[in-house]
């Protein structure tokens, strides 16, 4: 099969590999997999990654915001698919804009429906009226993409009842993952250790923007003895340093340690030093209906898990988590996890059931049968 791969940001230098990293340089192991590569300026500066997929490049616009740089590079952007369209078999997209562009070619489109579009994209913008419009046009654009697609993919029963409701009828429910073999749990005091940790550590690994809620969790430092870690850094707003602030300003500054990026290939030691991983989400559409993929990369690493109580976590994972409401749920649920033993080879069976490999072969059966019409 010849595939051609539209993702959602620059494949090899945005500092988190997505599902679509791990899941085609496992299928281009038998397939001839292309990507369309967006050298987003943001990123220009970060290492790339290796990858086994051939990259295409999509052209290059300047601007350092993504709808922006979406926009002005849209007839590049147009013209590459179209060629690159007419020497494959499907079309594999989970972008917005471009998949408008591969939805006019004749080659099949298969689309990576990842999570509520319309609210990641308009996230960016808090509170700003560019905000609201970028999520009705985005709106209008994903409802063309999926009506138009061939299949769709998405990653909960949530986001595929959603589907159903705004007319989708092709679906196919293929959830995160996370590499097992990379991603492995280390000696917790080792890892401490190494990182110049001690005591109880809560952590969080992920983007710092406003689909986050680190709000609550650094509201409740005063009242609990842990240090807490937070890997990642911030894309395109000033999240991260509302969060630096707001730390400093209830005296728990020294308290929260900002790693900023670390490499994928390191991050087993920062999970393995956590006492607790946490999935602290704001309360709207973009989470309630997805299930990201850290939860399993703590699972993958031996860690409790302690989550914002989102639907589609309780009904994908159940009680394999812990949950909580509020910021007084919150300081009860992570003194209870401190207090007691747990078998982090329960939780690594868990995610060994996600693990990439056994998700990469559902992803290509859907595709084959894309691709064979």
């Amino acid at each position: 099969m010849k595939i051609l791969v539209i993702p959602t940001t620059d494949w090899i230098r945005h500092p988190f590999p997505n599902r679509l990293n791990f899941i085609f340089d496992i299928i281009a192991e038998r397939h001839d997999v292309r990507v369309l590569h967006f050298e987003l300026s943001k990123f220009r500066d970060n290492s790339p990654r290796w990858t086994r997929c051939a990259l295409v490049r999509a052209g290059s616009s300047r601007a350092e915001d993504p709808s922006v740089y979406y926009i002005t590079s849209a007839l590049s952007h147009l013209r590459v698919i179209r060629d690159a369209a007419r020497d494959s078999d499907v079309i594999l997209s989970a972008n917005i804009l471009p998949s408008f562009m591969a939805n006019l070619t004749k080659t099949p489109v298969v689309f990576d429906y990842l999570d509520h579009l319309e609210e990641s994209a308009s996230i960016y913008y808090p509170g700003s009226i560019f905000g609201r419009a970028v999520k009705l046009g985005v709106r209008a654009i994903t409802r063309y993409n999926l009506r138009h697609a061939r299949t769709v993919i998405t990653v909960t029963q949530e986001l595929k009842e959603y589907l159903r409701g705004i007319g989708v009828r092709e679906i196919e429910v293929i959830p995160n993952g996370v590499d097992t073999g990379l991603l492995r749990p280390m000696d917790i005091d080792e890892a401490k250790g190494a990182l110049g940790l001690t005591g109880n550590v809560i952590g969080y690994v992920g983007s710092l923007e406003y689909w986050v809620d680190l709000e609550t969790v650094v509201s409740a430092l005063p009242e609990l003895d842990v240090t807490l870690l937070v890997v990642g850094p911030s894309l395109f707003t000033d999240y991260g340093e509302r969060i630096k602030g707001m730390a400093e300003r209830l005296g728990v500054g020294d308290r929260v340690v900002f790693t900023g990026s670390v490499p994928y290939s390191e991050l087993s030691r920062y999970i393995s030093a956590m006492d607790i991983g946490l999935n602290p989400l704001r309360k709207m559409k973009k989470n309630e209906y997805a299930a990201g993929g850290k939860i399993f990369n703590y699972l993958s690493c031996g860690r409790p898990v302690l989550t914002t109580r989102m639907v589609s976590l309780e009904r994908l994972l159940g009680d394999s988590l812990y949950y909580y409401d509020d910021r007084e749920s919150f300081i009860s649920q992570v003194k209870r996890i401190l207090e007691r033993s747990h078998d982090q080879r329960k939780y690594r069976a868990i995610a060994e059931r996600y693990d990439w490999r056994a998700i990469a072969a559902r992803y290509e059966g859907v595709l084959e049968r894309a691709a064979g019409g």
